[in-house]
């Protein structure tokens, strides 16, 4: 039993362990998630944002392409055509960014120049690289890149257009009507040109702010859970420390019941040592003075008895303390041997006249510890001898053993002076002796008690005072 107590003990201990631990694992794993989810948001809408911002470029650059051009065409002014170049390079070159980056394998060499070219900042690039091939397959990000590539797709036509304007006015072949077609080509690209930047514009809005959503919600998420791992934590720290106070007062209850014991144990001990020495001393004095030798015999005798009181109870005192320092053994032992024992070992004689023994022994091989079972018969069968009542024509022990279901049932009974009513509630308290009992030191029924519990089984008493007492020890059987 008590194994089986030590091991439910250490495996609660090892389960708050390791749902301490476990805890702990929780907390830093979302500790942990916060970080990286932070900053990979922030690093997506760092890129998101260079995006938008080199997308303001992008259609600055388109216009002011436009712009230039039609001017080019009306006033046939170079400088306006050199302008035109100037600007559409913008586009141009996150053109070749994005080709370059679509295309296995990828030349980051190139896409850099490209979007350098594009008029985005340089702290930015790296992260517009890493947006583009972490996300280019998600379907938001993928829908930007197709709108991306239409607007390239018009820009090519917009240069085109610049192109067949340059080489007509070189050419001095330039009409009324091709110019007016090619202002009107160019207005439409423009407006065409607008409409794709601002729903490129508006996807990357978008994009920007579910994952501010997802962010949200992510953060959100993890700090209720390291809210609710530090608040069972708490929970458990609080929980722990008030286990450990009350155990530590309960063990303060203890050692000072243990002290008191201690102190009344060394009492009863001293006293109970010292009486029969005190009597020893007393029957020499009086030997020193006697001549008569029938005397001194009975002198003699008288100290025997004296001193077989005090191995009596040194033997008690030893079985006590052994007691308290041996678990449970358990193994195939012989009732009936140790029922013969336990009467070899106790005199058969009260006041001059014999104590007759009975065994009623149904059960002789049980499954049980031998000398818890000898200390429980060695007290309960030495208490019947000490307390017979001498005054009875025959003074009997019965010991009688049998089982009852799962149990077994062992039973002493005698027909001595018995126990007063008020006193069977407590002849199993340590130390305790009824009335003005000087042939007891309070302990033989403790450790029969003591003995019966580690066994995982309980004692029962019925005593009439004058007539009987009957101790009932009932274990289980295996």
């Amino acid at each position: 039993m008590r194994g089986k107590i030590i091991d439910t003990i250490n495996g609660l201990l090892l389960f708050r362990k390791r749902t301490s631990l476990i805890l702990l694992l929780v907390m830093s794993l979302a500790a942990a998630g916060i970080i990286v989810v932070n900053v990979y948001s922030v690093k997506i809408l760092s890129g998101a944002r260079a995006y938008v911002n080199g997308e303001s470029e992008y259609s600055k650059g388109q216009k002011d392409a436009s712009a230039y051009l039609i001017n080019y065409i009306n006033l046939h002014n170079k400088t306006d055509y050199f302008a035109f170049k100037n600007s559409i390079a913008i586009p141009k070159g996150d053109h070749i960014a994005r080709v370059g980056l679509t295309t296995p394998p990828v030349d980051y060499k190139t896409v850099k120049e490209g979007l350098l070219a594009g008029k985005n900042h340089p702290e930015d690039i790296d992260n517009m690289i890493w947006l583009f091939e972490t996300f280019k397959n998600v379907t938001m990000f993928k829908k930007a890149i197709e709108i991306w590539t239409e607007g390239d797709e018009m820009i090519y036509d917009l240069d085109q257009i610049g192109a067949s304007a340059h080489d007509e006015i070189v050419k001095g072949t330039m009409s009324e009507d091709a110019k007016r077609a090619m202002i009107a080509a160019i207005n439409k690209n423009s407006a065409a040109l607008t409409i794709k930047e601002d729903a490129f514009s508006e996807t990357l809005g978008n994009i920007s702010r579910q994952i501010n959503t997802e962010v949200l919600v992510a953060n959100v998420l993890i700090t209720l859970i390291i809210v609710l791992c530090s608040l069972t934590s708490a929970a458990i720290m609080i929980r722990n420390l008030s286990k450990s106070q009350k155990k530590i007062l309960e063990q303060n209850e203890r050692l000072q019941l243990i002290n008191a014991g201690l102190d009344k144990f060394v009492f009863n001990v001293t006293h109970d040592l010292r009486s029969p020495l005190a009597s020893i001393m007393g029957l020499i004095n009086l030997m020193d003075d006697e001549t008569d030798l029938e005397q001194i015999k009975e002198y003699t005798i008288m100290i025997k008895e004296s001193l077989e009181r005090q191995d009596r109870f040194i033997n008690e005192m030893l079985t006590f303390i052994k007691s308290k320092h041996t678990g449970v053994n358990k193994t195939e032992c012989s009732l009936s041997s140790i029922v013969d024992n336990v009467i070899a070992q106790n005199s058969h004689h009260n006041g001059g006249k014999r104590v007759h023994f009975y065994k009623e022994l149904e059960l002789t091989q049980i499954q049980s510890d031998a000398l818890k079972l000898q200390v429980i018969l060695n007290n309960l069968v030495s208490n019947s001898i000490k307390y017979s009542d001498a005054k009875k024509t025959e003074q009997w022990v019965k010991v009688k053993s049998y089982r009852h279901d799962k149990e077994v049932v062992i039973e002493v009974e005698d027909n001595g002076l018995g126990i007063r009513p008020k006193d069977q509630d407590r002849i199993f308290d340590k130390f305790y002796m009824s009335g003005d009992n000087k042939k007891s030191s309070g302990i033989g029924l403790y450790l029969v008690k003591d003995a019966v519990t580690q066994l995982d089984g309980k004692i029962e008493v019925r005593s009439e005072p004058g007539v009987c007492s009957k101790f009932r020890v009932i274990i289980p059987f295996s």
